[in-house]
C-alpha cells in the first residue's frame, strides 16, 4: 500500500477549450493509518448520488477481477475510499471521499468476479452524533448552529448564509440526535442542509451556494434534451466533477422540454419553475460511470432559483389523492 492522500486528485474547474474525451479515473481504498491501495487500472463501475435534502453523498462501486490477496486486504483493512473521475485533458476531480460501510464479493459469470464497495460521506457524523448542551439566554441562531456542528465528529462547517442576529430571551437545552436538531434549525431558518466532502452545507431554500455557474449546452457536454417534470428539470451531461448539489447550472430554456401533466391540473401549480434567465439550482445529482463501458454521465435534477422547488413524494401523493 502507498500513502492515502487527495493531492493527486485535486479539483479542476471547467474552462472553455477543455475537452471531454479520453476518460480518466482514480479509485483509492485506504485504511485508518493512511496506507492506500490504488485500484485505478482495473475495470470500475460506479454511481455517486447526493442531494440538498438532509442527505449524505453515497458511493456504490463495483471493481472487477481482483486478486484474492487484494480482496482480502480490502476486507480486512479498507476503511476509506476516494473516487475521482473526468478526462485527461478536461475537467477532472474528486467526486467522492468517505468511509466504507459495506464490502461484498461475488461473480457475474464463470470468468468475471467482482467486489462491491459501498460507502457514505459523513456516515458516522450523521448516524451517531448526539448533542448535549445548554445555550444561555441571549443566544442567536449562529450560536445554535455552532453548537450543533461542534457535536459532529469528523465533519466541519461548510457553506452557510448569514443568519438572523435576533437574541433569544430564554435559555435553550439541546439533547438528542444532532441530525434531529439540524432539521429543526433548518426549518426555522428556511434552509436545506446536506453533508458533502466532509462538510455540512446549509443552502437557503430560495438560494444557492455561491460560485460560478456551470454552463450546460450541446458544446459543453449536454446529452439529449432536458425535461421539466414534477420532480424538477432533469438534465443529463457527460460526467462532470464540477457539478455540485446546491450550486448553479446555466441551461438554455429553449432546449428544455415542458412537462406533460399526468396528475390533476391543480398539481400544475407545483411543477418546478423554469428560469427566465436560465439559471437553475441543483437539488439532486448522480454521477454514473464505467471505466470500460458506455456509461459516463452526470444527471442533475434542478429548478429555477427562487422558483417552485421539486415536490416531495409525500406532497405528490397528497395532490394526486386530492388531500
Amino acid at each position: 500500500m502507498g500513502t492515502f492522500t487527495s493531492s493527486a486528485v485535486a479539483f479542476s474547474p471547467v474552462t472553455s477549450g477543455q475537452s471531454q474525451w479520453l476518460r480518466q479515473i482514480s479509485l483509492v481504498v485506504g485504511d485508518s493509518d493512511g496506507n492506500a491501495l490504488d485500484l485505478s487500472a482495473l475495470r470500475i463501475r460506479f454511481t455517486v448520488t447526493s442531494a440538498t435534502t438532509q442527505t449524505l453523498r453515497r458511493l456504490e462501486t463495483r471493481i472487477y477481477n481482483l486478486a484474492d490477496e487484494t480482496v482480502q486486504t480490502i476486507e480486512d483493512e479498507g476503511t476509506q475510499v476516494q473516487l475521482s473521475a473526468g478526462y485527461m485533458n478536461g475537467p477532472f476531480g474528486m467526486i467522492f471521499d468517505g468511509l466504507i460501510t459495506q464490502i461484498r464479493r461475488g461473480r457475474e459469470s464463470a470468468i468475471d468476479s467482482f467486489v462491491d464497495v459501498i460507502a457514505a460521506d459523513g456516515d458516522i457524523a450523521y448516524n451517531w452524533s448526539t448533542v448535549g448542551a445548554t445555550l444561555m439566554a441571549g443566544w442567536t441562531q449562529a450560536d445554535l448552529q455552532r453548537s450543533l456542528l461542534q457535536s459532529m465528529d469528523g465533519v466541519s462547517a461548510g457553506y452557510s448564509p448569514q443568519l438572523a442576529p435576533t437574541k433569544m430571551p430564554r435559555a435553550k437545552v439541546l439533547y438528542g440526535a444532532t441530525r434531529d436538531h439540524l432539521r429543526s434549525f433548518s426549518r426555522t431558518n428556511g434552509l436545506d442542509w446536506h453533508l458533502e466532502g466532509g462538510q455540512v452545507n446549509f443552502v437557503p431554500q430560495g438560494g444557492f451556494i455561491p460560485g460560478e455557474a456551470l454552463v450546460v449546452n450541446a458544446t459543453t457536454g449536454m446529452v439529449g434534451v432536458p425535461e421539466q417534470t414534477i420532480d424538477g428539470v432533469n438534465v443529463r451531461m457527460l460526467l462532470n466533477p464540477n457539478a455540485r448539489t446546491g450550486r448553479v447550472l446555466q441551461i438554455d430554456n429553449a432546449s428544455i422540454q415542458s412537462t406533460n401533466y399526468k396528475v390533476p391540473l391543480s398539481a400544475g401549480d407545483y411543477v418546478p419553475s423554469l428560469a427566465s434567465d436560465g439559471f437553475y439550482k441543483v437539488y439532486s445529482l448522480r454521477h454514473e460511470g464505467d471505466s470500460r463501458g458506455q456509461a459516463w454521465y452526470t444527471d442533475a435534477i434542478c429548478a429555477a432559483i427562487n422558483g417552485t422547488a421539486p415536490a416531495t413524494p409525500t406532497f405528490i401523493n397528497a395532490v394526486v389523492n386530492g388531500l
